[in-house]
């Protein structure tokens, strides 16, 4: 019996401690005299929103393209004789007037040559005024006049013809420009293939972008466009003046050329992102951020009677905080803007402001 009591007894007070111990973990609703769970039975409260009243408003239709600056006239400057160089007569990237004497060649064998047929023109048409004496007098015969005249005719060809030559080893600038680098020095010996310098006229500014064909029809000459390139924020005006009468069947896309009035900071051959109006038409644009992206397309949430529903749509055009809603909405339509991470299809919400257009 000595054994058994302090068994017994200390097993009672152990079973007391652990029965204590799950009286204080039970669920406070289950405990006697505890009142009902609020989480359990309240239903959830409603989710606080802003909205946005939709509207419909005129949108003016601009396509993105991606084009190159020209100059307004622009050429290589070559020799189309085999000769040497004798004489720069133009400093590089000097500014240039139509005409003015670029370049010159070596012509000593073109002008003795040119000297030579001279005399023989001279002698040729001496020639002709004597026969035409004698035939007047009777002495000579119309067969020898007019192989006179032949000779003299010939004489006169052949020396134009040299002239013409001789005029080739003076390179002039065929348009007033600014004249590029030069590339040769006077002694080398040059031939039709050989670069002297190049010269621009960048009075006038032309640029070439290409669009895509189902916008061919929609740009009309005389429309005005804006684009931007590197190193320079502001947007720049230019005017379309010319386009391409067929589409490009490798890309699909149709060449268009524009003017851009004289920009001194501008230079040809850069990179130019063009922005073109195309028209303009009712659409429906809402803020960007309404519109959440899911995996069967796009979605918005619209208020009807309180309850947030899940509209799915489809978007056309972007701003810069909007975009345009093809299809899903209509003008009336209040569109959630605020707290749409709280927001399910079903859910109830409250109004924190009036949607605004």
């Amino acid at each position: 019996m000595r054994l058994t009591l302090p068994v017994t007894l200390g097993a009672a007070v152990a079973l007391s401690a652990l029965a204590g111990f799950l009286w204080q973990r039970r669920p406070a609703s289950a405990q006697p005299g505890a009142a009902p769970s609020t989480s359990a039975t309240a239903a959830s409260p409603p989710v606080p929103v802003d909205t946005f009243a939709v509207t419909s408003a005129p949108l003016q239709v601009h396509v993105q393209a991606t084009g190159t600056l020209l100059a307004r006239e622009s050429v290589e400057l070559v020799s189309e004789l085999s000769r040497r160089l004798v004489k720069v007569r133009a400093e590089e990237g000097s500014l240039v007037k139509k005409g003015d004497v670029l370049f010159e060649l070596d012509s000593a064998d073109l002008n003795a040559e040119l000297g030579k047929l001279q005399v023989q023109s001279r002698l040729a048409k001496a020639t002709l005024d004597r026969g035409q004496k004698l035939l007047n007098e009777g002495l000579s015969t119309q067969a020898e006049l007019d192989t006179a005249l032949a000779n003299a005719d010939a004489a006169e060809a052949q020396r134009r013809v040299l002239a013409v030559t001789l005029s080739k080893t003076v390179i002039r600038a065929p348009f007033a420009g600014k004249l590029g680098l030069r590339r040769v020095s006077e002694g080398a010996w040059l031939s039709p293939n050989t670069v002297l310098s190049t010269l621009q006229d960048t009075s006038a500014l032309k640029l070439d972008f290409t669009l895509p064909e189902r916008y061919g029809g929609l740009v009309a000459l005389g429309s005005e466009f804006t684009f931007k390139t590197a190193g320079r924020g502001e947007a720049i005006k230019g005017k379309v003046v010319a386009q391409e009468p067929m589409v490009d069947k490798a890309t699909r896309s149709l060449l268009v050329r524009g003017l851009v009035e004289n920009q001194p900071s501008l230079l040809p051959g850069t990179f130019a992102t063009v922005e073109v109006p195309l028209h303009t038409e009712q659409a429906i644009m809402v803020p960007s951020i309404a519109v959440l992206p899911g995996v069967d397309g796009r979605r918005v949430f619209v208020v009807r009677e309180g309850i947030a529903r899940s509209v799915s749509v489809e978007v056309g055009a972007r701003t810069a905080d909007r975009v345009q809603v093809l299809s899903g909405l209509k003008p009336g339509d209040q569109l959630v803007t605020s707290n749409l991470l709280r927001v399910r299809d079903g859910a109830k919400l409250k109004l924190l402001a009036p949607g605004k257009p």
